[in-house]
């Protein structure tokens, strides 16, 4: 199976997954925002948030250095994962307790508040035991498995969620959803581990656990500081505005985590055959970056420009019209999609070609950033202001992920994609052109300029005769392994 092959696999799969989650997303966030209104729905946000801060601390970056080391050598699995997995357990209870003093000692809290707080805190223990159950997965490039572990989350907390509102339940009973469908999904993944691979050992010798954590570690503080700096203007918020205006922002950022949720999926898939790559063919794997950035770019940008073109509709339609003044934070935040799935390419082969340490550098210049920007501009603006500093965040991630591979032999060749960006632009031009010309309702537009950009990609050659040839080479790849 060529390289192409196995990118479009590990993607689609998780892809779909990521489809069928947004869907669920879409539906569930359609009833609880207006159900709970705009406090409560901000006070689940805050939950959400915190947590996505405390999380980054249940595995400092271990089961990503063991991807990249089994997807080298599988005869390591059952000893990394083995004990990533049991440091995983130990790390998670200790982030839980230190999760919860936080949440108790800020006084920040109602009793309900604090109810809701604590409840989300039993989710992120379990939510990160599924996502090293899910690393080693990746590790095999067997992403199904994981597909159908999200698709068992999605639609568990969307039917206990909808069951709850169906039955009156308040913004407590409501939170309690989101941990009893992680563990449904954790117990599936432990299920296929315990039917499809051999056991998990413990490994205690010092120098594999000093090379695991020497070498991990980096990974974790650089996914600490990337979370700092795409969390901190919730938390920040949370403790300046209040949760109404949390709410009104997290209704937009919502949609950015749809997309950096799939960015996040597509670098998962890519990281195990990146790795692969540094140590077999390092021509290839540079050739497969410059193609992914072009992909990435072409997915972007699309969805930037309808978002800001309907950020109106899009806001009335999911939240309701109590919503509508998150519309402006919309239009504004979404920009940053596009610096996100640049970054998130770029960082990921930076960890894939052993620079895990620039990375961290990087990654903490970023949250450091973001942290005092935040601040500066929510004093004065609000969540508006939140929205302004996480695109200027992300465009900074993007130029500092860039200069760092450009120290490498994996620099970005300007001059090559140039070209295929330009190209690009003017698919979109075309694209918001036939929407202004057409005029039309939102829901009829969206397929409508879909199908007149990917006509648009065609005509202007931003998908070109290669990009054809190895769609062809994956459809026949694809027959002749079912065959």
């Amino acid at each position: 199976m060529n390289i192409a092959t196995r990118v479009i696999k590990n993607s689609s799969l998780l892809i779909i997954a990521s489809i069928i989650n947004n869907i669920m997303t879409f539906i569930l966030t359609l009833f609880t925002a207006r159900y709970l209104g705009t406090f409560n729905f901000g006070l689940i946000s805050s939950a959400t948030s915190l947590v996505g801060i405390f999380n980054i601390f249940t595995d400092m970056g271990l089961a990503t250095y063991a991807i990249r080391e089994v997807s080298r050598d599988k005869t390591l699995m059952s000893k990394y994962f083995g004990t990533v997995f049991f440091l995983r357990v130990v790390f998670s209870v200790v982030t839980f307790i230190a999760y919860a003093l936080v949440v108790i000692l800020s006084n920040n809290f109602t009793k309900e508040g604090l109810d809701v707080m604590l409840i989300f805190g039993i989710y992120m223990i379990f939510n990160s035991l599924t996502l090293c159950n899910y690393s080693l997965f990746q590790s095999n490039e067997k992403m199904h498995y994981q597909t159908i572990g999200n698709v068992i989350y999605s639609v568990s907390v969307l039917l206990i969620i909808l069951f709850i509102i169906f039955n009156g339940g308040d913004v407590i009973i409501v939170s309690a959803a989101y941990p009893i469908a992680i563990i449904l999904s954790f117990i599936y993944t432990i299920y296929v581990i315990y039917k499809h691979y051999p056991r998990l050992t413990l490994c205690f010798e010092r120098e594999f656990i000093k090379n695991l954590i020497v070498k991990g570690v980096p990974y974790g503080i650089t996914y600490v500081f990337t979370s700092i700096y795409f969390w901190i203007a919730l938390t920040i918020l949370t403790f300046m505005s209040g949760s109404v205006a949390v709410g009104l922002f997290s209704s937009s950022q919502k949609l950015l985590l749809v997309i950096a949720a799939v960015i996040t999926l597509i670098s998962n898939s890519i990281f195990p055959i990146m790795s692969e790559l540094y140590t077999e063919n390092k021509a290839k794997l540079l050739d497969l970056y410059h193609k992914l950035m072009k992909y990435m770019f072409i997915i972007a940008t699309p969805i930037v420009v309808g978002c800001v073109i309907f950020s109106r509709d899009i806001i009335y339609i999911i939240y309701g019209a109590n919503y509508l003044d998150g519309a402006v934070s919309l239009s504004i935040l979404i920009w940053a999609g596009i610096f996100l799935f640049l970054s998130n390419i770029s960082t990921t082969l930076l960890g894939a070609i052993n620079k895990q340490f620039m990375a961290t550098k990087m990654a903490a210049i970023g949250a450091t950033f973001s942290v005092i920007l935040n601040i500066i501009l929510i004093h004065f603006y609000s969540y508006i202001g939140a929205s302004i500093s996480t695109v200027c965040t992300e465009a900074l991630i993007l130029f500092l992920m860039l200069y760092a591979l450009s120290k490498t032999e994996f620099k970005l060749d300007w001059r090559r994609l140039a070209g295929p960006f330009i190209k690009v632009v003017v698919a979109n031009i075309i694209m918001v052109v036939v929407i202004y010309a057409l005029n039309l309702g939102f829901i009829i537009t969206v397929p409508i300029a879909a199908v007149t950009y990917l006509l648009a990609l065609f005509i202007t050659g931003s998908i070109d005769k290669d990009d054809r040839l190895m769609i062809y080479g994956f459809i026949k790849d694809m027959k002749n392994s079912k065959s």
